[in-house]
């Protein structure tokens, strides 16, 4: 607070009364009661020397506002400053002392006490303040002596020891932004030294101010910091002199109020407009949907939401919009859009289209997709509004497709060319892995490169973010998964929050494909010694007899597509019960995914011709743009790679892929190499010949321009 704002902050008067009081509060009043931290500041000016803010103390704080005329339940916002000088001015102190580290000096703001009762050293710095004022508003007054003027933490610390020792009327002494007056990693030397130990020394020695009254106010220095941890280390924060003060997020009954003091201001001005008057029943809405959109926010961000709806127009039935604006920057909502709706409507074909042979999980993931474009994001949204827009949780064997869908999701909902932006969590096993996803802390090597998770999410609000195996992730990280799921936020090494309320996440895993022994016999033969090498996960040879030779010693054998869908899907989810709850012992992650697991199944025999099919027009494409040559296949080698493909089916999709890449794609790369295709011409692969082993397949080729 500068001086030229002593005469009446905020509406602020000497005569006001103590803002921790709520003795006269009428209890049918609509107001928030005040905040309990007012309430123990307040309580600390008469046992505590000294006094530490930590937490929102850049925030605006909407309290009773009891000299404006008209309703009794008018609020106006104080910053942190003008609390510390409302409760002054009850207590009776005489003036505030506040460090300005933009200006470099302390300025003094009188409540009671005549010049002759302030302390020399205050009146000295309020004359050098007055010299320096009218020297900046051209008044002719000399300035400061720069030369003669004392470094900023040497006159910080004659001010802190004026004001303690100062007889009375008490005075205050409020030094915002302490963490910047040394380094919290290395130890402070110089000035900087002086002043902690000074601190240190006059909380110990500090003294009540003699008054008439039975308890009176010590002069109090007010240090003000946003994190604990950004204080030096010289900081007496466990002397009992201090006092320690968290001043925390609003809760939902203050951000109520300072929406209803939003949209009450945006009702006015939008009737005063030519726009429709709003009733009781509907501002109170608007009020409330605001107040759930910005959880997590500060009083002021709400406020500040306020204001970008009235430059952006929007209505104040809109409110949760330029809220979600303000929160990620995005003028967008796809989510609102008539195109999106239109394209998860029509989702079931096209998902289909890209991930064969799912269809089950393909209609689970739309009904997903279909609450967050009509805003209800499961029956938990209201705990938290601000959660990511869609969770997935696929898992099933490999192969069978996890990654294409999170690809499909990725173009469904952004458009044509997108891709989400993949993690595989294998590559974050080591416990260090967590710095790697956002960004180290202060002081250590990495710093300010920032999170690779968190940057991300920074370039790209709205994103599909897809955490491949994320069984293999280091249990530390489940830390961050919840925050996210739960507050759709998460703070990097710096400092800064990064939103995640756009994004869409997907977790994919095989666990379960291991899954315990029924006392069954496979169908169709499948015993444990054929699945060994048929598992769906890439296991084969020696690995698949030793797993198989293993399951009649643990009981448990792997699941193979030969087993019923709904003893897969059963397996499936026991075994992602079981991660959580027995493994990782995280049962309330487990719970944040609700019922956004998805089993993903079997890759079954009648699916093949489908992605044959998509796999030779993809290599016919290639030909097409490579050579400018057309590649057809005949009836019978069509039906070679078909039984190719079926025998390698055990391996998912990804099987059939291999099939046509070994029969098709080797053999007719060697031919292509040998006899290059003119443009025009047409090759016709008549006939696919060999087994794979020794020199693999050969091809039967017919070639003539088209």
């Amino acid at each position: 607070m500068s001086a030229e704002q002593q005469g009446d902050p905020a509406g602020l008067r000497k005569d006001a009364p103590p803002a921790g009081s709520d003795a006269t509060r009428d209890t049918s009043d609509p107001r928030p009661a005040t905040p309990s931290w007012i309430r123990e500041l307040d309580m600390a000016l008469t046992v505590h020397p000294q006094v530490l803010l930590t937490g929102n103390v850049r925030d605006q704080y909407l309290l009773p506002d009891d000299h404006a005329a008209g309703s009794s339940a008018t609020l106006a916002p104080y910053s942190l400053g003008e609390v510390i000088e409302s409760l002054c001015v009850a207590r009776g102190y005489g003036a505030l002392a506040f460090l300005d580290q933009v200006h470099e000096r302390i300025t003094l703001l009188r409540l009671s006490a005549t010049v002759a009762q302030v302390p020399a050293v205050l009146r000295e710095f309020a004359e050098r303040d007055e010299k320096w004022r009218r020297g900046r508003d051209g008044q002719g007054a000399d300035g400061a002596d720069d030369e003669d003027e004392p470094e900023m933490l040497d006159r910080l610390r004659d001010a802190m020891v004026g004001v303690v020792h100062h007889p009375g009327p008490p005075i205050g002494l409020v030094v915002p932004y302490s963490g910047r007056l040394g380094s919290p990693q290395a130890p402070v030397a110089g000035e900087a030294a002086r002043l902690f130990a000074a601190a240190e020394e006059l909380g110990h020695t500090a003294r009540p101010v003699q008054g008439a009254s039975a308890v009176t106010p010590y002069n109090t220095v007010f240090w003000v910091v946003e994190r604990q941890e950004e204080l030096p280390r010289e900081f007496a924060v466990g002397s009992r002199a201090v006092r320690v003060i968290s001043v925390p997020q609003p809760p939902h009954d203050q951000r109520l109020a300072a929406a209803r003091h939003v949209v009450g201001g945006l009702a006015r001005y939008q009737a005063a407009t030519g726009g429709p008057a709003l009733t009781e029943a509907e501002t109170a809405t608007a009020a409330k949907a605001l107040a759930d959109s910005s959880h997590g926010m500060g009083s002021s961000e709400v406020m500040a939401i306020g204001r970008m709806a009235l430059d952006r127009n929007l209505p104040v039935q809109r409110l949760d919009e330029a809220a979600r604006l303000y929160r990620i920057g995005v003028l967008d909502n796809p989510w609102a859009t008539v195109e999106l709706r239109e394209r998860i409507a029509t989702g079931e074909e096209f998902l289909n289209g890209k991930v064969i042979g799912q269809p089950y999980a393909v209609r689970r993931t739309l009904e997903i997709f279909m609450r967050s474009a009509a805003g209800l994001n499961g029956a938990q949204a209201s705990s938290s509004p601000s959660r990511p827009r869609g969770t997935l949780f696929l898992s099933g064997p490999t192969g069978i497709g996890k990654t294409e869908l999170a690809k499909g999701v990725a173009e469904m909902i952004l458009g044509k060319d997108a891709r989400p932006i993949r993690f595989d969590m294998s590559e974050f096993a080591e416990e260090h892995a967590r710095d790697r996803l956002i960004g180290a802390p202060p002081g250590f090597v990495g710093h300010d490169a920032g999170g690779e998770l968190t940057n991300a999410v920074r370039a790209n609000p709205m994103s599909v973010l897809l955490f491949d195996e994320i069984d293999k992730a280091n249990p530390r990280l489940f830390d961050l998964f919840l925050q996210i799921l739960e507050d759709g936020r998460l703070t990097d090494g710096r400092g800064a929050t990064v939103y995640f309320t756009e994004c869409v996440l997907i977790f994919t895993s095989n666990l379960g494909i291991t899954a315990p022994g029924t006392g069954e016999p496979p169908k169709d033969g499948a015993g444990a010694g054929d699945t060994g090498a048929s598992t769906g996960s890439g296991t084969d040879g020696a690995e698949g007899r030793d797993a198989a030779e293993a399951a009649p010693r643990t009981g448990r054998r792997q699941l193979s597509r030969h087993d019923d869908p709904t003893v897969v899907r059963q397996a499936l989810r026991n075994a992602f019960d079981a991660f959580f709850n027995d493994t990782i012992k995280r049962p309330e992650l487990r719970n944040r995914f609700g019922d956004n697991f998805i089993p993903m199944d079997f890759m079954q025999e009648k699916w093949v011709p489908r992605i044959l099919d998509k796999a030779i027009a993809s290599v016919a494409g290639r030909v097409l743009e490579t050579h400018g040559a057309e590649l057809l296949l005949a009836d019978d080698a069509w039906e070679v790679l078909r039984v190719e493909a079926t025998r390698r089916l055990d391996h998912g999709g990804r099987g059939v892929l291999t099939a046509v890449e070994s029969a098709l794609v080797n053999p007719l790369a060697k031919e292509v190499f040998r006899t290059p295709p003119r443009r025009g011409e047409r090759l016709r692969v008549v006939a696919i010949e060999g087994d794979g082993d020794g020199e693999g397949y050969r091809l039967e080729v017919e070639r003539w321009q088209g």
